[in-house]
């Protein structure tokens, strides 16, 4: 039986199954040393802890580099902004926003909210330097606006709509916690910024198909796993790069949702069943043993996020060759497009976020937005209406 590969896993290293963190030479200069990665217990890190405590170290390497980058100055506001003082511009109060230290709630947020967080002020931070090196306090409604018709302009509608209003949200937070005493409105709020308009894309009942068959075709057949997983589960991607054989069982598939903590039992759909059995055979063949339903078939790992993106763009790639239509179809579109499918198949809402645990209203709001565009819906509905003004005319 072949040995399953060591978990990749940053800053660590693997000896005889054991977890050790080796620090790399620029880490080693800065004064850290190797050392077994044990619980407080005494006992040794399994691979879930390994990867918390790798993730919370990345953290601190990264708060330590900005930290530094404070000590070592800021560059002056050129826009004719007054200049900060210490610890009140812009920039240092959303830092401390998203600090633990300074700000313990951020605890209560999921990993992805935080990341996501982060590139949108990072946007700021790069675009608009001489706002971000500027005093907190000085912003009012004016630059803001003009932050946002600068965003707009360079960087899209989407990214200035969710820069501003993460702006606003770190601003709220120091003002309620007396960082900017004159600060009296938030100066990112009620800017009357365009809504973008929603994304309208689901896959059709060809495109699908089309996509599982290119993953197959390519030597990627668990891309082909992962795609039919999602549109017959609705499940967001986390949740599926997290998918363990513990959570199936007796013929149905249970998640435990990381966004919203909700529960979903489904029963196993056919097509999905079909898949995964042919994925369990590929893995006893190769003689692996993991936890996990879908692995990186070519290292036997499991998938993590950036590498599945970049998995995902290539199969896109290779499958809009024939079918131009996948061109512009995202991984996240897959959720929608089992909730759209299940309307099609006349499922009600409650019934719809039972499988893929939305809540109603955003159940709502994705057939408000994709059923309209559907002919074989409209042509249904039109259908029933003709059939009981006939009946009724009798």
């Amino acid at each position: 039986m072949v040995t399953p590969a060591q978990p990749k896993i940053r800053y660590v290293a693997w000896r005889r199954g054991r977890p050790r963190f080796e620090p790399s030479p620029t880490l080693r200069r800065k004064g850290y040393q190797g050392h077994d990665l044990k619980t407080e217990a005494g006992a040794w890190m399994n691979e879930a802890e390994t990867r918390a405590w790798s993730a919370a170290f990345a953290r601190k390497i990264e708060e330590d580099a900005r930290q530094e980058k404070r000590r070592r100055g800021r560059p002056k506001a050129p826009s004719g902004l007054p200049f900060a003082r210490k610890s009140v511009s812009v920039g240092d109060i959303l830092e401390d926003w998203l600090n633990l230290h300074h700000n313990p709630a951020l605890a209560d947020r999921r990993p992805n909210t935080v990341r996501f967080y982060r590139q949108q002020l990072n946007v700021i931070e790069k675009r608009a330097p001489d706002i971000w090196n500027a005093a907190a306090e000085a912003l009012d409604q004016t630059i803001c606006i003009g932050l946002y018709d600068k965003l707009r302009r360079d960087a899209g509608l989407h990214t200035a709509v969710g820069a501003l209003r993460i702006l606003g949200i770190g601003l709220q937070w120091g003002m309620v916690r007396g960082r900017l005493p004159t600060m009296l409105v938030n100066p990112a709020h009620k800017l009357n910024m365009k809504t973008p308009d929603p994304r309208v894309r689901f896959a059709t009942r060809a495109e699908i198909p089309h996509l599982v068959a290119t993953a197959d075709r390519i030597g990627r057949p668990e891309m082909g796993d992962m795609i039919t997983l999602a549109v017959w589960s609705g499940q967001r991607q986390a949740d599926r790069l997290a998918f363990s054989y513990s959570s199936r069982r007796n013929g149905r598939i249970n998640f435990r949702q990381e966004k919203t903590r909700a529960m979903v039992s489904i029963i196993e759909a056919p097509e999905l069943k079909q898949r995964l059995e042919a994925s369990m055979e590929r893995r006893k063949e190769a003689g692996v043993l993991s936890p996990y339903v879908i692995l990186d078939e070519r290292r036997w790992l499991p998938l993590q996020a950036d590498y599945y993106r970049h998995l995902f763009e290539d199969l896109r790639r290779a499958a809009s060759v024939e079918m131009k239509s996948l061109a512009d179809l995202h991984d996240q579109d897959f959720r929608d497009t089992a909730v759209t499918w299940l309307a099609m198949a006349g499922c009600t809402i409650p019934e719809i976020c039972s499988i893929t645990g939305h809540s109603f209203v955003t159940a709502n709001t994705i057939m408000k937005h994709y059923l309209a565009l559907n002919e074989e819906l409209a042509d249904s509905a039109m259908a029933k209406m003709v059939a009981w003004f006939e009946g009724g005319s009798r």
